[in-house]
């Protein structure tokens, strides 16, 4: 054939780097030329095998394709799709573009085809459709309302439970702007923060969003709306969240009311630069603290009269408040008039119309009370746990086990002590859970089970002394203790065995310690004697007639013994008396008279007591007094350990405060160098730097301890002296290595000038305004820094100057040094540098002032108290 082509090698090039399989045919549709990407599509190799066929071979429907070439021939055109057939016999879709080419006269010589394959693109459709599906199925699981809309505020689409709302169905409320029996007030809101989402792009927050569902009730939401954008970043529609807040709003004015009875005061404040600031209180705050807002407001804020122990967990809260937490936090005050007083405080942040936190409201309750019978129980406790571990008896608690008609068939161990572990040579973890019956059969053989029960069931407690033979596990005597307690018994078992083997013992000491008991027989004004009283007394008989209690005593103590007989009666108390007695002896001697009152319903009728001979006692008495001298002094001491230990753990918080911010800096010079030395292992100057920084390193953490060292003896830090000069150069250093920037310093100071203090608080103190300097300088300029001073007869002051970006005075000044306070928020940092400096420059006597103006820098000028070193 012979094409009539003004640039037939242009064509072909065309015709065969094309993606798109292209044929050209006769008017019968048979094959004159095809490209290389129809041989590839249809899987043939060489033009030959397609070339003069005709089209028919190539499709898997026939007919269609009988009748795309009469559309061909009659309209010039035809477009659709069509299923084509492989060499191998395959088929696939593809997509059709078919046309005739006329010559200048208008007749048809030839028909072209284009085809692309539709498998990827029938595929995609099918896996989009698919998860369309899989998304819708999602969005319809949800309770919120899920809807998007265009820009003109058209639902686009909406999931199953904003249609169940609005009692229609999903289809619906496609195309619709809103439900026709909700308030037009309504809808026109709603449209307004449609607009303000598609103008500006931003989220749009509303708290509470009248809507009326299909039963003609008034619902309130919580609805969130964000913009869709697509792919050049236009936004074409917006997606919107609601849930029915209707119920959480009516809790929450619960809540409130509750909080209001049932809290000491309730209080809201706004948030200003990560500043709270106080609105409004109720009037129990004054009832709570002494003080008013007004008052609280002139000393400088809340933060300033609460315990500065409590500070830090106040900040790590501030900090979750700002994050839109809703928490509590406990802490205390002090109040107006010194006292002492535990709070719990709970704040909920209320965030403003673009999502920040602006303000707060809190209630607070004074758990003083609560705190203190906490510590009681805590205390009580321990004492449980430590009577429990160093109880002279095996304790055993047993629950009751009853079967279904209520009847005890055991009692299951539930706690035991290390005394009943030993007892019976098992474990505790052995021992839990297992009935005693279960374990020791023996219980029901010997009787001890029943005795058991009728104490759990009668409530009647049971003591008794009982031997377990040789043949048992813990052979010996034992006095038993059983009492009754809610749901079984507690058992007290304390071997005796040694108390059996001494009594005879016992009773030979008595005699030889000069112990006797006595009964005094108030009616008959009698008084019997034990054996050895009667010996001790110089006494013929164990009977003395006609006598009271005043027998025992000389005349000297008669009328005292006398008084505490007449007491005795009527307080039901013992006596407790030492008195000279002359008895049947012609000689005085002393002894040690104890007695106590019997009774008979209400009535007196006697004494019973015992006396003991203690003249020997006496003799060492000036000894006695000397060991209680002694021991009056070690208290003393001891007493002075505790304050240390009080002052100490002050210390410790400060330490803790400053370890962050003086460690940084070295450590992570550390980290970089040693990174740069394993990429050059021979580079000496990175092993000087490393050395230098370790130097440094272990210098701040001697100096940091100085902290903890305080002598046992003082109630202060231990001073040294300071070298200016060097502190400032070996601060800056640490800072210098990691700053990544060129920095211009300038240290003016004479090596000479020292000063009596705290080393790692001025460290610490330059630390941070070194910091500050070099993290807020500007990021185009060399950060300069430089640093003089000036001496009067009284005061050194340094000047630590910076180039850095400077401080709005006016606006900042009085927050610069409060806790959490940030200049910048792009700026790395937690707010606590320059509080903790004050502090710091303030625990040694000093103070701190600031110089600045925007754009020109900043100058903090140390002023401390020369001493004499």
């Amino acid at each position: 054939m012979a094409l009539e082509l003004t640039d037939q090698r242009l064509i072909n090039t065309i015709l065969s780097q094309s993606v798109h399989a292209i044929v050209i045919s006769d008017l019968e549709g048979n094959l004159e030329y095809v490209n290389p990407a129809f041989l590839s599509l249809w899987g043939y190799q060489h033009l030959d095998e397609v070339i003069g066929q005709n089209s028919l071979k190539f499709t898997d429907e026939v007919e269609k394709t009988k009748h795309i070439l009469s559309e061909i021939l009659t309209h010039s055109e035809w477009k659709g799709e069509l299923t084509a057939k492989r060499k191998d016999g395959s088929t696939f879709d593809i997509a059709v573009t078919a046309y005739s080419s006329k010559d200048k006269q208008g007749n048809i010589t030839h028909l072209l085809a284009s085809f692309s394959d539709l498998t990827k693109t029938k595929e995609l459709e099918q896996y989009q459709k698919e998860r369309e599906i899989y998304f819708s199925q999602i969005l319809d699981s949800i309770t919120d309302l899920v809807f998007c809309k265009d820009k003109n505020f058209k639902v686009t689409y909406a999931n199953k439970a904003c249609a169940d709302f609005y009692g229609v169905s999903k289809q619906e409320l496609i195309g619709i702007q809103d439900v026709d029996y909700n308030k037009n007030e309504y809808t026109n809101a709603y449209h307004l923060e449609d607009k303000k989402v598609f103008d500006t792009g931003i989220t749009s927050y509303i708290r509470k969003e009248p809507n009326i569902n299909k039963n003609n009730i008034t619902r309130i939401f919580e609805t969130v709306k964000n913009p869709i954008r697509d792919g050049q970043g236009s936004i074409k529609e917006i997606v919107g969240v609601s849930r029915d807040i209707t119920e959480t709003l009516v809790l929450e004015d619960r809540l409130q009311l509750v909080t209001e009875l049932t809290s000491d005061y309730i209080y809201t404040a706004k948030i200003t630069s990560g500043e709270v600031i106080a609105e409004w209180s109720s009037k129990e705050l004054t009832t709570t603290s002494g003080y008013s807002i007004e008052e609280i407001g002139k000393l400088g804020g809340w933060f300033n009269i609460i315990l500065k122990e409590d500070l830090t967990n106040l900040a790590e809260r501030m900090t979750k408040i700002l994050k839109g937490e809703t928490g509590v936090v406990e802490y205390r005050i002090r109040t107006k008039s010194g006292k002492i007083k535990w709070l719990r405080d709970y704040t909920r942040p209320i965030p403003g119309g673009d999502g920040k936190i602006t303000s707060i409201i809190g209630a607070v309750k004074d758990i003083t009370i609560e705190k203190e019978t906490e510590l009681k129980y805590l205390s009580s406790s321990q004492r449980y746990q430590a009577a429990m571990k160093s109880a002279l008896e095996a304790i055993y608690f047993l629950a009751a086990s009853k079967n279904k008609d209520g009847e005890i068939i055991d009692f299951i161990i539930s706690d035991v002590n290390e005394k009943a572990e030993e007892q019976l040579g098992m474990k505790k973890e052995e021992l839990l859970g297992k009935g005693i019956c279960q374990l020791f059969p023996v219980n029901r053989e010997n009787g001890f089970f029943e005795k058991y029960k009728e104490v759990a069931e009668t409530k009647v407690a049971l003591e008794e002394e009982f031997q377990i033979p040789g043949s048992y596990v813990a052979p010996g005597y034992y006095y038993h203790q059983v009492i009754p307690t809610n749901d079984g018994i507690v058992i007290q078992n304390r071997d005796i065995s040694d108390r059996k083997r001494m009594e005879e013992l016992l009773l030979r000491t008595n005699r030889l310690a000069k112990v006797g008991s006595f009964d005094y027989d108030l009616t008959k004004k009698q008084i019997t004697l034990s054996i050895v009283a009667t010996e001790i007394l110089v006494q013929s008989s164990h009977h003395i007639e006609g006598v009271d209690l005043s027998f025992f005593g000389i005349e000297e103590f008669s009328s005292i013994i006398k008084q505490k007989e007449i007491h005795c009666i009527k307080t039901k108390e013992n006596f407790d008396l030492e008195c000279l007695v002359r008895a049947g002896s012609e000689f005085e001697f002393w002894i040690r008279i104890i007695a106590t009152p019997k009774f008979l319903e209400n009535t007196c009728i006697g004494f019973y007591g015992a006396i003991q001979n203690i003249h020997d006692q006496k003799l060492i008495q000036d000894s006695l007094l000397e060991k209680e001298t002694l021991l009056l002094a070690q208290n003393k001491e001891l007493e002075s350990l505790v304050q240390i230990t009080k002052k100490q753990n002050e210390r410790l918080k400060e330490y803790t405060y400053i370890t962050s911010h003086n460690l940084r800096a070295p450590i992570a010079n550390l980290i970089s160098l040693t990174t740069m030395l394993k990429e050059t292992p021979t580079n000496m100057e990175l092993l000087g730097l490393i050395e230098s920084s370790s130097y440094q390193l272990d210098q701040i953490i001697r100096n940091l301890n100085e902290l903890l060292n305080i002598e046992k003896d003082t109630k202060e830090l231990p001073k040294s002296k300071i070298l200016i000069k060097e502190s400032i150069d070996s601060q800056l250093l640490l800072l210098k290595n990691g700053a990544n920037r060129e920095i211009e310093f300038i240290n003016q100071i004479p090596e000479e000038i020292k000063l009596l203090g705290f080393q790692a608080y001025f460290d610490s103190i330059v630390s941070n305004i070194l910091s500050n300097a070099i993290k807020y300088s500007n990021p185009n300029q060399v950060c300069k820094i430089s640093v003089s001073h000036e001496e009067t007869k009284d005061l050194l002051k340094i000047a630590i100057s910076d180039n850095g970006t400077g401080i709005d005075i006016n606006r900042h000044g009085t927050k610069l040094f409060k806790m959490n306070f940030r200049l910048r928020q792009d700026v790395e940092g937690k707010g606590m540098g320059l509080f903790l400096a004050k502090h710091q420059i303030e625990a040694m006597n000093g103070s701190v002032e600031v110089k600045s103006e925007l754009g020109k820098g900043s100058t903090f000028v140390l002023t401390f108290p020369k001493v004499l070193l």
